[in-house]
């Protein structure tokens, strides 16, 4: 028995135990006096042994007290430890959510400032420096936050290098301007790293109480939102909450965290819009364009969820379904139209794509020649031999490969001969300033005289005027998309579209 509680002893708390040796303790004295005595007669027996329990079961109780005494104290003590940070000694984000809490439901509770700060590029710190010197300046930050919440603020760390502090106002202006400055001013100042100086600056997001929110959840969304701004707009700056500029940033939040659903449930569905050739006026394939039919909000735009799909990570996954479903539906037309589909710059730079591109023709049956991939001018600013590669590969199956939006962002002809493309595309913004902007004619004729010296075809996309229509034509562009010849739909729902070849219209300018 003895031996028992000597193996498992750290499974059960020091009460369990005490109190586990004191019975076997009152079992063994009850038994030696029972042996001792076993010649007295019956009687006389009892009464020794029941007077041996009764004061082994008293001192058990004296102990079992003083240990419970013991563990109220060691309870306590735990309970302390457990709500600090350990390598700040700052409230830690459990603890200072209760502090929270208790603020705000307290009715007494005076106004206050709800503030959450993030150091700049502190990554980068850490990784200049190394672990034990960036936990030296956390050291020294979380110090004079602690200075900053010594009389009746609240200060934790609630992330690496994440803060929250809970500052008491008046309620005035004033008093809000005085307090957040007087905090943005005493951490900007150098901190000391071995001697040197290290300038550390702060992101900072604040909210109030009871002004912005009543309860924990909204304060904390509210102030998150505004660090979010605060960081966005450039760093080292304070942001206080604003309903009307944080709500791009809330509507942001809401879409990334409800886009991986959309993907389970098939959400996201494609659209395709026709593209005619100019010389035979004939429809020579569609573009896949993707939209989010959101179960609540409707159709999303794609300008509004693929630079948040970008950011989350998602664009893989989506564009990855974008290629497989174009891909089967294409292979169920009837008549052997091409179909377009764009390829993400962080997809081509984390997949190997020409390994996605294959398999996806084999499971679909799409004929290579059929499909045409699309890639914008970023992929080509830090491009690697691999995509490179894997480009020129897919070429050799028969896959077209076409330069999208060319002429935005990072705009250069050098782009034109880094690669053989087989297409490339004008962006709408120069199709739809025409009429107005000469040296939009001016870049479009360059890009086509480019195209035609590296014989690559040149596809014009959104047009939307019959003037501008007129005007690419003549001007020898190969290709038109856009609004004024066909609008994008949805083929699994209107099958008829592709059952035939209609005829570009021709349209008579003045």
């Amino acid at each position: 028995m003895i031996g028992f509680f000597g193996k498992y002893d750290r499974l059960f708390s020091k009460e369990i135990a005490a109190l586990a040796v004191l019975m076997v303790a009152n079992f063994i004295c009850a038994l030696t006096v029972s042996i001792i005595f076993d010649n007295q007669d019956p009687e006389t027996r009892s009464m020794i042994q029941l007077a041996t329990i009764a004061f082994i079961s008293m001192l058990s109780c004296v102990v079992l007290i003083q240990l419970n005494s013991s563990r109220v104290a060691a309870v306590e003590a735990m309970d302390t430890l457990v709500a600090k940070d350990k390598l700040t000694g700052l409230a830690n984000r459990e603890a200072f959510q209760k502090n929270l809490a208790n603020r705000v439901e307290n009715e007494k509770s005076q106004a206050f400032i709800l503030l959450l700060l993030d150091i700049d590029r502190f990554k980068e710190l850490n990784a200049f420096l190394g672990y034990s010197s960036a936990d030296q300046l956390l050291q020294q930050f979380a110090t004079r936050l602690a200075q900053l919440a010594k009389t009746d603020a609240d200060a934790a760390r609630i992330g690496g290098d994440e803060f929250a502090l809970i500052v008491p106002y008046d309620g005035s202006s004033d008093s809000l301007k005085t307090k957040v400055r007087d905090i943005f001013e005493a951490l900007y100042k150098p901190y000391l790293c071995h001697k040197q100086s290290v300038d550390m600056t702060v992101s900072m997001g604040t909210t109030l109480f009871p002004e912005d929110g009543k309860d924990p959840e909204g304060l904390n969304q509210n102030a998150y939102f505004a660090l979010q701004r605060a960081k966005k707009e450039g760093h080292n700056r304070v942001c206080c909450y604003d309903e009307v500029a944080d709500s791009k940033m809330m509507d942001y939040h809401y879409l990334s965290q409800d886009m991986d659903r959309a993907l389970q449930e098939g959400e996201f569905v494609l659209y395709f819009q026709p593209q005619f050739s100019f010389a035979t006026g004939k429809q020579t394939g569609f573009e896949a364009l993707v939209r989010w039919a959101h179960k609540d909000r409707g159709v999303i735009s794609p300008n509004i969820f693929i630079p948040i799909a970008e950011q989350n990570g998602l664009i893989i996954p989506i564009s990855e379904f974008v290629l497989r479903k174009a891909c089967q539906v294409a292979s169920k037309w009837e008549t052997p139209l091409k179909v377009a589909v764009n390829l993400s710059p962080i997809q081509m730079r984390q997949c190997a794509i020409s390994d996605l591109v294959t398999e996806t023709l084999l499971e679909t049956g799409l004929d290579p020649k059929r499909l045409e991939l699309e890639v914008t001018e970023s992929l080509f600013i830090d491009i690697n031999d691999e995509i490179s590669a894997d480009l020129l590969l897919l070429q050799r199956r028969g896959i077209s490969i076409a330069l999208d939006d060319f002429g935005t962002g990072y705009s250069s002809l050098a782009y034109l001969t880094s690669f053989p493309f087989d297409k490339i595309k004008i962006d709408r913004s120069f199709v739809q300033n025409l009429a107005n902007d000469d040296s939009s004619m001016a870049i479009i004729s360059a890009v086509i005289g480019m195209g035609k010296s590296l014989n690559m075809q040149i596809t014009a996309e959104g047009i939307e005027d019959k003037r501008a229509y007129e005007i690419l034509r003549l001007a020898g562009v190969d290709q038109a998309q856009g609004f004024l010849l066909g609008e994008p739909r949805d083929i699994e729902a209107e099958p008829e579209q592709t059952t035939q070849t209609p005829l570009l219209p021709r349209f008579e300018v003045a």
